[in-house]
């Protein structure tokens, strides 16, 4: 079972079959106010931009650690990019170990310390590196092995 992430709302929310939805005090849009609506962005915007996704996920921990939760789960456009950035072929249904997408956002810090982005096979949008930081934090700190990447929706 996946946890199924909604990513383009005003609050973002995480949604377990059978189980009520968990809305995390915070959005791509407080994530690209806060500091990370140009690109690259710095290293003092990406590492604020982590504390806020820790900040608002904490203490939403507890009700998003489901029994039998596999991966997280997302069909989101700004995600996209993410799949031919690991080497997947876009526009497909792909998952992505949490290594990954560590190794992904690690492309995503060197940039930020001043690497040039195409360089590395990032795209240049600040909303791609305000949703990375989302799935990196919400994978290590719920304790998901992988991300499953399905075809975007609009």
């Amino acid at each position: 079972m996946n946890l199924q992430l909604h990513l383009q709302e005003a609050a973002i929310r995480l949604q377990a079959p059978h189980a009520a939805a968990v809305l995390l005090p915070l959005s791509l849009d407080d994530l690209l106010a806060a500091g990370l609506s140009v690109f690259p962005p710095g290293e003092a915007a990406l590492e604020q931009a982590i504390q806020r996704v820790e900040d608002a996920l904490m203490p939403a921990i507890p009700a998003l650690r489901q029994p039998g939760a596999t991966g997280l789960e997302c069909a989101n456009p700004v995600l996209a990019p993410l799949l031919a950035a690991s080497g997947r072929a876009p526009g497909t249904a792909a998952t992505l170990s949490i290594d990954d997408v560590e190794e992904v956002f690690n492309r995503l810090a060197r940039v930020a310390a001043g690497v040039p982005a195409h360089s590395l096979g990032l795209p240049a949008h600040p909303g791609f590196a305000a949703a990375l930081v989302v799935v990196r934090e919400l994978l290590h700190h719920v304790g998901l092995p992988a991300l499953r990447l399905l075809p975007a929706t609009t």
